[in-house]
């Protein structure tokens, strides 16, 4: 019997060896095929997955194999399934063949910041994408004993799609379902026992747990592309072609013929950018002559076919002849047309019949605009259809119709040539794939040298002996990584060719992905604004770049998309591992301590080198794609100078983040054949879960910023058990399973779902509450476990002083004022960078990364953090509590401190104005003077960070009906009035008593001072008090996870934040500073 069907990749899928790339290609490689191999065979496919059979130590089997044995506790017969054949079908490969890059980064414990050469790059086959399924099964073997209905069920596994293959189970990747043309009933017709489902093993079951998220915590699961090397040169050689497939809104019948003129390198881009303005109008020019040319079929008289009517006995007369003759040559467009036009002419019906019978029927060519295709053309290309009547009267003329639409594309041309810029510019980014590209051409070039016989036995594995045309350093890690391979081995032609193969198609995997890559962050939506122009008064896209970070994306299968796939934005499975596995980790060195029961517990929930973890995350995907100029908000970040106060433009960074209740995210959980030892690690997961849930598993990137602590929810729960009893009550108790197939399945959804949780158990039976925060032995304090104190202070912002924070991307308005362009900004709001986008009713708030910037500049003065931190083991008190990056390899420390948006409840907001420059004025004995000449004086403490003195707003600064710019010679912006309240959180951990002690003073301050933040500050703006809430807390581990409610395991926070002189470095220059009584 053969089956024959699809295989569908819920999830994309990766397919080789681990130390390399690339998904395994069929045969050579050289025609980029893949497929799901069959059958374990060979020595590197031992190592890998297949359908069916075994490898020779019999510790590799069969996915198929190990699927019926899980189910039945009994082998399966091995001659029972001859052949499994799978093979990406034809439509799901991209035109070069390669698919998806997917990277994941390790995050070191200790510092919890990324680690140098630890992260993996896996090519994996599209999600969405099929393969052809063909199983060939025994007959004679399906129908011994209850084999076909043990077939039958287990291949309703894979239709249900509980069935993962290749690499990457436990974090995303190799989920997949099968959709069968041969409908399952033929498998067990004719078994005996068709009736009745086979016997499980009482031991099988598996858990579904379906979560789901939303964006109303800020969320940036940010992307690997698109990171600038400053030390690349300003430009680097480019085809022409990678610049057209940016141009995604050029249809494809101008594109390609564009890519054949201009596809190859270019010279400069404004050469080319000349080059591709004087083509593109003459290629739609040709493409629409082309559509508008069509075959008529016509009549027509010759002269000498008339004359030859004049002759003989019954020739007509020379007068109906000289009649017809102006008709002679004329084409009509059918027998009819021609009778009727030379009846006229000859004024004798019967006559003309005659002439008409020896006319000539021809083919002629006939252009005449096509409308059709003009619409096409207008509507791919943004033209105005209005200008159809014109392109109709040059459709014959080339010259005169290039022309006409070279006017007309003058409009779209600029927003071709800004994507040229910005692709421009983005090829100093990802400098690692260079990088990586020069190691392999190396290796490609050894390789070759081994093959030609040019490396003999002698040089072989002699890291001293290097080949003419190599580097040591190449030569040298070459021979490392292969030292085990014997020269007879090393130069097999065969096995050399593959590898010479791979090799070449790494290099162009890389090349193509980064090119793709870069086309994608070239898009106007992922495209940040930034000023220019005369006086940098003009704010557009024109001037921007890429964002620093946008959201994680991949390529999926599409089939508006067969030729190149298209991007999806997703949450990969390994962040959400990583996240559950870094929380978990904490949690259980706290409770437990570093020692062998936590270790083998963590290595059973998440697996380990060479064992794989009984948790399946998947990646996380949105429920409700949306557009994403309107999906996604950004926020700028800008260092400040702490001399001066002013901003440092070089150090700016900006975001584009997923915010919004209408962005949910979905993911689930799978674990097969729970077992009763397993309890435990279920009790860790349920209690994960309750975290998950609470918001304190935070997601993704900028962390210490607010984002990711999002709050999930259990959406919905499925329990598969072979038995109604056994772990089925142990887990869930007296709930109801109902029978289905071979399973007794129990679903649970919503509340009942988030209640279900009964196997969860307390962590911890004796007192723990490590006393101070754990150090490595380099010196820093470690993010490995809890220690000090954790909690969350809760604050209420309340505005002194107008208040501006410049909104991040397009100013919300715009005029001219004698041709000079004004802006006018709104307060920063959580909203789409583009101003089009943004909604009317809008969530005003701090940024995070503003509030984050306000208390870290004071922490830095009441610690005197003045000395620059060298190494992770000299930190100055700032860097070692907010976070710290230096030079070198893991030079870098995340910071112990969240803080989260500030958002303003029903802010009253007024526009105001400010003329530049506004130096002479000056605020002295309690008011505002004006001194001409007097530059702006500034406080500094210790000579090394600028303080702004509280003070009524200046005269200068006046407040505005509406937005009325007079002059291009001010800035116009809302601010938020005073009496305006905001809140927002900061978590902390692993604080020694000191930290603790100066960060409540630096964010609650005394009774009579105040904070300082924003635009404007020296003018008197941006005054603010913090109250801190009464819902502030410390955590008591010793009860955190003991099943207690949470005010019992949630302490006042009852440190003294009082001033101390002892404790706030240069104490009373901050009371003179800070103090707020002159407003």
């Amino acid at each position: 019997m053969k089956l024959t069907g699809k295989l569908v990749a819920e999830s994309p899928l990766y397919r080789g060896n681990a130390r390399k790339t690339l998904f395994t290609r069929d045969g050579d490689g050289k025609q980029r095929l893949v497929s799901l191999a069959g059958e374990i065979s060979g020595t590197a496919q031992s190592l890998m997955d297949a359908f069916i059979g075994a490898s020779r130590d019999g510790r590799n089997t069969g996915l198929l194999n190990q699927a019926w044995l899980n189910l039945y506790d009994d082998p399966m017969p091995a001659d029972l399934i001859r052949q499994v054949d799978c093979q990406l079908q034809s439509s799901a490969y991209p035109r070069n063949r390669f698919f998806d890059l997917r990277m994941g980064l390790k995050l070191d414990e200790d510092r919890w910041s990324s680690e140098a050469n630890a992260n993996y790059k896996m090519e994996t086959i599209f999600r969405n994408a099929v393969f052809d399924f063909v199983m060939d099964v025994n007959d004679s073997v399906l129908a011994r004993g209850d084999n076909r209905t043990r077939l039958h069920h287990l291949l309703q596994e894979l239709q249900a799609g509980r069935f993962w293959f290749g690499a990457g189970k436990s974090k995303g990747l190799g989920r997949v379902r099968l959709e069968l043309d041969t409908p399952l009933s033929a498998v067990s017709a004719g078994s005996t026992q068709a009736s009745a489902p086979p016997k499980l093993d009482p031991r099988a079951n598996h858990l579904r747990i379906a979560l789901q998220f939303d964006a109303a915590n800020p969320v940036l699961v940010g992307w690997n592309w698109g990171k600038v090397d400053p030390a690349m040169p300003s430009f680097a050689a480019v085809e022409g072609r990678v610049l057209l497939e940016a141009m995604r809104d050029l249809p494809v019948y101008v594109r390609t013929p564009l890519e054949m003129v201009l596809g190859g390198p270019i010279l400069s881009p404004e050469d080319w950018k000349a080059k591709f303005a004087r083509y593109f109008p003459r290629t739609a020019a040709i493409w629409l002559q082309k559509q508008s040319v069509r075959t008529v079929e016509v009549w027509t008289l010759s002269v000498a076919a008339l004359e030859r009517l004049g002759k003989g006995k019954f020739g007509l007369s020379d007068k109906l002849i000289d009649a017809a003759r102006p008709l002679c040559g004329q084409p009509f467009a059918s027998e009819d047309a021609a009778l009727s036009a030379f009846s006229e002419a000859m004024k004798k019906s019967n006559m003309a019949g005659r002439v008409v019978k020896v006319m000539e029927r021809q083919s002629q060519q006939s252009r005449d605009l096509n409308p059709q295709a003009w619409a096409e053309l207008a509507a791919d290309l943004g033209l105005d259809p209005a200008l159809e009547e014109q392109m109709a009267a040059q459709i014959g003329d080339e010259a005169g119709l290039t022309a006409l639409i070279g006017t007309a594309l003058a409009g779209v041309l600029p927003r071709l040539n800004l994507q040229v810029d910005q692709q421009i510019a983005l090829l100093r980014s990802d400098a690692w794939v260079d990088v990586e590209i020069a190691s392999r051409e190396e290796h490609l070039r050894i390789k070759t040298m081994l093959l030609d016989g040019r490396i003999n036995e002698q040089q072989w594995g002699d890291r001293r002996q290097t080949p003419n045309g190599v580097s040591a350093a190449a030569w040298q890690t070459f021979v490392d990584e292969h030292q085990r391979v014997r020269y007879p081995h090393m130069i097999h032609p065969r096995n050399l060719g593959k590898s010479i193969a791979n090799d070449q198609n790494f290099i162009n995997f890389l090349k193509i992905h980064r090119d793709r890559a870069r086309q994608e962050l070239a898009q106007p939506n992922n495209i940040d604004y930034r000023a220019g122009g005369p006086f940098n008064r003009s704010v557009s896209r024109k001037y921007g770049k890429s964002y620093d970070t946008v959201f994680m994306r991949m390529l999926t299968w599409s089939p508006s998309e067969q030729e190149a796939g298209a991007w999806e934005i997703y949450v990969p499975g390994s962040t959400l591992k990583g996240a559950f596995r870094k929380r978990a980790s904490q949690i259980l060195k706290t409770l437990w301590g570093e020692n062998r029961r936590t270790d083998a517990l963590l290595d059973r929930f998440f697996g380990v080198q060479g064992r794989r973890g009984m948790v399946f995350f998947s990646d996380a995907y949105l429920r409700d794609p949306h557009d994403p100029d309107r999906a996604w908000s950004s926020m700028d970040g800008v260092r400040m100078d702490p001399r001066t106060g002013q901003p440092e433009e070089s150090a700016k960074q900006d975001f584009l983040y997923a915010y919004g209740k209408q962005l949910v995210f979905r993911l689930r959980l799978d674990i097969q054949n729970v077992e009763q030892g397993d309890l435990e690690a279920l009790s860790v997961l349920a209690h994960l879960l309750q975290d998950f849930q609470r918001g304190d598993i935070p997601i993704g990137g900028e962390k210490s910023s607010g984002f990711g602590w999002v709050c999930g929810e259990i959406d919905e729960i499925e329990w598969l058990s072979a038995t109604p009893t056994g772990m089925t009550q142990t887990l869930f108790g007296a709930q109801e399973l109902v029978r289905n197939g071979v399973w007794h399945r129990m679903v649970l959804k919503g509340e009942g779902a988030a209640d279900a949780l009964q196997f969860m158990e307390p962590l911890l039976t004796g007192p723990v509450n490590p006393a101070k925060p754990p150090r490595t032995t380099t010196g820093f304090i470690s993010h490995r476990s809890f220690g000090g104190h954790c909690g969350t202070l809760a604050f209420e912002v309340e505005t002194l002083t107008p208040t501006h924070i410049r909104e991040s991307g397009e100013p919300s308005f715009k005029v001219t004022r004698s041709d000079q362009p004004v802006n006018g900004w709104d307060f920063f709001s959580m909203a789409p960078p583009s101003a089009e986008m943004r909604p009317v009713e809008r969530q005003y708030a701090l940024p995070s990364r503003s509030i984050k910037g306000m208390v870290r500049h004071l922490y830095a003065i009441a610690s005197d953090s003045g000395a620059t931190s060298a190494t992770l083991g000299n930190l100055n008190p700032v860097d070692s509590l907010f976070g710290w990056v230096g030079a070198g390899t893991n030079q870098s420390i995340m910071g112990r401190l969240s803080f989260s948006f500030a958002p303003f409840d029903a802010p009253e907001l007024a526009w105001y104005s400010v003329p530049f420059p506004y130096s002479g004025w000056l605020f002295e004995g309690g008011q505002w003077r004006q001194i001409s000449g007097r530059r702006v004086p500034q406080m500094r403490i210790a000579d090394t960070w600028r303080l702004f003195p509280h003070t009524p707003v200046a005269p200068m600064a006046q407040r505005t009906q509406e937005f009325q710019p007079d002059s291009a010679q001010a800035s116009y912006f809302r601010a938020i009035l005073p009496g305006s309240k905001a809140r927002f959180t900061l978590r902390f951990w692993n604080l020694e008593d000191d930290e603790l002690r100066r960060l409540l003073w630096c964010t609650a301050l005394g009774a009579d001072l105040a904070h300082k933040i924003g635009h404007h500050r020296y003018l008197g703006f941006g005054s603010l008090r913090m109250r801190r809430l009464p819902e502030s807390f410390l955590i008591d581990w010793s009860k955190r996870y003991s099943g207690r409610p949470a005010d019992e395991w949630r302490l006042p926070v009852n440190v003294p934040a009082s001033g101390d002189a002892k404790l706030i470095a240069h104490y009373a220059e901050l009371q003179r500073a800070l103090n707020a009584n002159a407003l």
